[in-house]
């Protein structure tokens, strides 16, 4: 039995310690969620021309850049949470670090308020209707245990509470770019690790086809 227990013992050191280090530092609790509601988007305003977001995320929030995430529409709840991770250093950007490293709390959920209140990108009108993708989005792979993407971002893609984003209208690249950071665990900010573990069961084809769903629709001079 000691030599059994050693051997348990020394074998527990090389386990490693499952969500030692939470994702994310934001909670929304009753005093986050006060603070996002009492947020004032005219602040926001006055930061974003400030902190020259439009650079990157365009006049209303809609990027010329595909690289570049549409951020017009986003839920407060979402952005801000975004925001406070590239804060905190839990989402990897230097530039993003950079633009938020001077703003307290109050700031960011003031940001986020304001670029709530923008116009959303409209999906492409030609969407990619492929019935697998279809699938993902409505009812998912429950052979993989993939959720529908539906569940948590909405039947229109709109976004869902807190946490979950809008898709719908968002830069095709931007998505593709997204889906494989989750896949190769590059991006590690979503609580409980839900769309790591979507995200490292689809293939390439499928990533593709799911940005091309919810992708916006590209403008003519970039045609």
């Amino acid at each position: 039995m000691p030599r059994l227990m050693m051997l348990l013992t020394i074998m527990a050191l090389f386990v490693p310690r499952a969500g030692a280090e939470p994702s994310s530092a934001v909670a929304f609790d009753s005093a986050t969620l006060r603070m996002l509601a009492n947020a004032d988007p005219v602040r926001g305003e006055e930061l974003a021309q400030t902190g020259k977001c439009y650079k990157c995320h365009g006049d209303a929030g809609v990027s010329e850049d595909p690289d570049d995430i549409n951020i017009a529409g986003m839920s407060s709840s979402y952005a801000y949470k975004q925001l406070t991770d590239y804060l905190d250093k839990k989402r990897d950007s230097r530039d993003m670090y950079k633009s938020v490293r001077k703003l307290d709390a109050r700031q960011l959920a003031d940001l986020a308020a304001w670029y709530a209140t923008l116009e959303p990108a409209q999906p492409a009108p030609q969407r990619n209707r492929d019935p697998a993708i279809l699938r993902l989005v409505f009812k998912g792979d429950p052979e993989r245990m993939i959720k529908a993407c539906a569940s948590c971002h909405g039947r229109r893609g709109r976004g869902g509470q807190f946490d979950h984003p809008a898709l719908a209208g968002q830069q095709r690249e931007y998505l593709v770019l997204s889906l494989n950071e989750f896949k190769e665990g590059d991006r590690d900010n979503d609580i409980y690790a839900r769309m790591r573990s979507v995200a490292e069961t689809l293939t390439e084809e499928e990533i593709e086809g799911l940005a091309a769903y919810y992708a916006t629709a590209v403008p003519e001079a970039a045609q």
